[in-house]
C-alpha cells in the first residue's frame, strides 16, 4: 500500500501544469507577503511619514505605551488626557456640529504637531469606539461624551464605569441594525450573540498584536493554494480517463480496492503538505517581521466590536484551521469532480468558480444570499465577517456562529466526496 502512495504521490508531483501552478503559486504568496511588509506606512512623531520595517516598529512602539488592562480606571485616565489635548485650545461645542472634514481641518489649524500626535492616535480612535455610531472622529466622540455629561471630568468618569456597558450596547445596536438591514436575527440568534459577549473574559487588554493581526488579515490568500492543490488533483481519475488507463486500472487485481486508498491518502496527504507550506509563508514573513508579541492579548485588541472569548493566537489558529478544513473540502471535491467528469478543464473551472467567483458575485443586499456567499474561502477567511460581523445560521432551534457553520459545511463536503470519488471510480464502466 506505502509503494502505491507513493507511486501515485510521484505522479502528481511529476506532471507540469500542477509544477508550474503550485511553486507559481508559493511565490506568489512570497510576493504578497513581502509588498504587505515594505508597504506598510505611518506616521512618526515629527509628522513624517514612513514605511516598511521602520513603520513596523513606529507602530509596536506607539502600542506598547498604551498596553495594559483597560480597567475601569485605566479608561477614565486615558480618556481624560486625550480630552484635555484635545479641548486645551478648542471648545467642544464647536466640535459637535461640525462635519469629518471640518472637524479634521480644525485640528490641523489649531494645534501644533506634538499636540495632533495625540489626537490622531489610533489608540484613542480604539478606545472611544463603543461611542461612535460610526464615521465619526474621535474628538467628535470625545465631544459628544462631554456635551452628555455636562463636563470633561465627568465623562471621562462615566466612561470608565460605562466602558464594557457601551461595547454591549454596541452589540445589541448591531444586532438591532440587522447587518446593516441586509438581516432579521432570531430570538435565538440574538441570545447566541449576546450570551457570547457576555462570556469575553474581563477586564480587556490593550498591546501590540500586528504579526497575528496580519496573518488574520491574509489568511484569504490561503484560496491561492486551494486552488493549487485543485489544479494538482484534477487528472487524479480524469487524467487516467483522458490516457486510456482507467482501462488497464480497474482490470487490475487492486484497481477496484486499494488503489482507490492509495489515491486518496496521495491527495490528501499533497493537500495537507501543500497548505503547511502556503500558510508556513504567510505565518512565518508576518511573525519575522512584525513580531510575535500579542499572542496572549484578547482578540478584542484588534476590535472592540468581536463578541468571541479568544486570544490573538487563538483566533488565528481558528481561521488557519478553518482555511485548512476547507482545502481539504476542495481536494475531496476535486476528486469527485475528477472521478465524475473526463475533463481536467470542467474539474478545473467548477473548482475556480466555486473558490473566486462566489466570492465576487453581487447578493444585492439579499441577506440570505450574503449569508450563503459567506461559506466561500475568499469571504469566510476575512476577519470582518468571520469574527466582528456576527454572521449566525439558525437551524430550527440551533444556532451556529459563521465559523461553526463554514467548518460544518466544509466537514460535510469531505466526509461525502472523498467516498463518493471512490464509489465512482468503482463503478466506472470502460468504453
Amino acid at each position: 500500500m506505502f509503494t502505491l502512495i507513493k507511486f501515485e504521490l510521484k505522479k502528481l508531483l511529476g506532471r507540469r501544469v500542477a509544477q508550474v501552478a503550485c511553486i507559481g503559486i508559493l511565490v506568489m504568496l512570497a510576493g504578497v507577503m513581502a509588498l504587505n511588509v515594505v508597504q506598510q506606512k505611518t506616521s512618526s512623531s515629527d509628522g513624517e511619514i514612513i514605511s516598511g520595517t521602520e513603520a513596523i516598529a513606529c507602530r509596536h512602539a506607539a502600542d506598547d505605551a498604551h498596553a495594559g488592562k483597560l480597567t475601569p480606571e485605566r479608561v477614565a485616565a486615558d480618556v481624560r488626557t486625550y480630552m484635555e489635548a484635545v479641548f486645551s485650545q478648542v471648545d467642544p461645542e464647536d466640535v459637535v456640529d461640525l462635519s469629518d472634514a471640518a472637524a479634521y481641518q480644525l485640528m490641523l489649524e489649531t494645534y501644533p504637531r506634538e499636540t495632533r500626535a495625540v489626537i490622531f492616535d489610533s489608540y484613542y480612535s480604539y478606545l472611544l469606539s463603543p461611542w461612535n455610531p460610526g464615521g465619526r472622529e474621535p474628538y467628535q466622540v470625545a465631544a459628544d461624551l462631554i456635551a452628555q455629561a455636562g463636563s470633561a471630568e465627568a465623562a471621562a468618569q462615566q466612561a470608565g464605569q460605562a466602558f464594557l456597558g457601551a461595547i454591549a450596547a454596541k452589540v445589541r445596536d448591531s444586532l438591532d441594525d440587522g447587518m446593516r438591514g441586509t438581516w432579521t436575527y432570531s430570538d435565538a440568534e440574538r441570545a447566541f450573540w449576546t450570551d457570547k459577549q457576555e462570556q469575553v473574559a474581563e477586564p480587556l487588554a490593550y498591546g501590540y498584536a500586528d504579526g497575528w493581526d496580519d496573518i488574520l488579515n491574509c489568511a484569504a490568500f490561503l484560496a491561492f493554494a486551494m486552488v493549487a492543490v485543485c489544479v494538482a488533483l484534477a487528472p487524479m481519475f480524469a487524467g487516467e480517463y483522458q490516457q486510456g488507463a482507467d482501462a488497464v486500472l480497474l482490470a487490475s487485481r487492486y484497481g477496484r480496492t486499494k488503489l482507490i486508498v492509495a489515491k486518496l491518502a496521495a491527495a490528501f496527504v499533497f493537500t495537507t503538505a501543500y497548505f503547511a507550506l502556503a500558510t508556513a509563508i504567510i505565518v512565518g514573513v508576518a511573525l519575522a517581521f512584525f513580531g510575535a508579541d500579542g499572542a496572549g492579548l484578547p482578540v478584542q485588541a484588534m476590535s472592540l466590536s468581536i463578541p468571541y472569548n479568544l486570544t490573538m493566537a487563538q483566533a488565528t489558529a481558528a481561521a488557519l484551521g478553518l482555511a485548512y478544513l476547507m482545502a481539504l473540502g476542495f481536494a475531496a471535491l476535486t476528486l469527485a469532480l475528477s472521478a465524475l467528469f473526463r475533463s481536467i478543464l470542467a474539474v478545473f473551472a467548477l473548482d475556480v468558480a466555486l473558490i473566486f467567483i462566489t466570492g465576487l458575485l453581487p447578493t444585492g443586499g439579499n441577506g440570505v444570499l450574503m449569508h450563503i456567499q459567506y461559506l466561500f474561502p475568499l469571504n469566510t477567511l476575512v476577519p470582518s465577517p468571520l469574527l466582528s460581523d456576527m454572521v449566525s445560521y439558525p437551524l430550527g432551534p440551533v444556532v451556529v456562529g459563521l465559523i461553526g457553520m463554514a467548518a460544518l459545511v466544509y466537514a460535510v463536503v469531505l466526509l461525502v466526496c472523498a467516498p463518493a470519488s471512490a464509489l465512482v471510480w468503482r463503478r466506472h464502466q470502460v468504453a
